[in-house]
């Protein structure tokens, strides 16, 4: 099964059955306390307790869709389209500097680059 339709069925059956979110804020604290504990667990070397921990932070994201009345998918494919969008401006701004590719560039030419194509688009 599709996880997003899992998550959004189990998310409905929870709510239904009287678990489930009040208010949008209680989603925000939960997304930000799973962040801490992906934070807490990106110095630890435990890759399974950091899997955990982010997909706990998908799944709390997810609810946040669900809760909002939002198909979490068709965000996440939404997001992935306009990614690549601007991904594409990048590789097309690089290349009029005159790069073939940003291997060895600093964060900062990179997100200079990513600022630039947010603009143009």
């Amino acid at each position: 099964m599709d996880p997003f339709k899992k998550l959004t069925d189990l998310e409905k059956e929870a709510a239904d059955f009287g678990f489930k979110w009040e208010t949008t804020q209680q989603i925000m604290a939960q997304i930000k306390s799973e962040i801490a504990e992906i934070e807490v667990h990106l110095n630890d070397q435990d890759q399974l307790k950091l899997q955990d921990e982010i997909g706990d932070l998908l799944h709390a994201v997810c609810s946040l869709c669900v809760f909002c009345e939002i198909d979490p998918e068709k965000t996440l494919i939404h997001s992935i389209k306009k990614f690549e969008k601007r991904f594409r401006a990048v590789q097309q701004l690089a290349r009029q500097e005159g790069l073939t590719t940003l291997q060895g560039q600093s964060f900062q030419k990179l997100m200079a680059l990513w600022d630039q194509a947010k603009k143009i688009l």
